[in-house]
């Protein structure tokens, strides 16, 4: 059940063009009156007759392929082990990125969403002398 105020705006309109569709109104009347093409209430209307409510949301999309594949992230994992190029201290986005064969910006990209990052290092000192008592 749709309810409104809880789903997305565009799933409640198309359930209300559904819906005065099916009071009777002709798909052109349909259109005018939520401000659509009469062609647009058509689609929703037989995508509804179809499948009823899953038949109001969105459609899954391919969208664009990845340009690099999904091993990028062990490629830069074990590019990282290796020395930096020849006057730089330390690897950075763009001298990672050449040598893989990729953009600086799929590095940054990677390395953002794994919470990585190229020039923190994270240790820690685990003390021995806390329980020595001063005289």
């Amino acid at each position: 059940m749709l309810e409104v105020g809880r789903e997305e705006a565009r799933l409640v309109e198309r359930a209300k063009i559904v819906l005065a569709c099916l009071e009777g109104q002709r798909n052109d009347a349909v259109g005018r009156e939520f401000g659509v093409r009469a062609n647009t209430v058509g689609l929703w209307r037989k995508r509804f007759a179809a499948t009823g409510l899953a038949g109001l949301r969105d459609r899954a999309r391919p969208g664009k392929t990845p340009k690099y594949g999904s091993d990028l992230r062990l490629r830069v994992l074990r590019q990282l082990e290796l020395p930096p190029p020849k006057g730089l201290a330390s690897w950075d986005g763009a001298s990672l990125g050449a040598a893989l064969g990729a953009s600086g910006d799929a590095v940054w990209r990677l390395l953002r969403r794994e919470g990585g990052q190229l020039r923190r290092r994270r240790s820690w000192c685990v003390s021995t002398t806390h329980n020595l008592r001063l005289i």
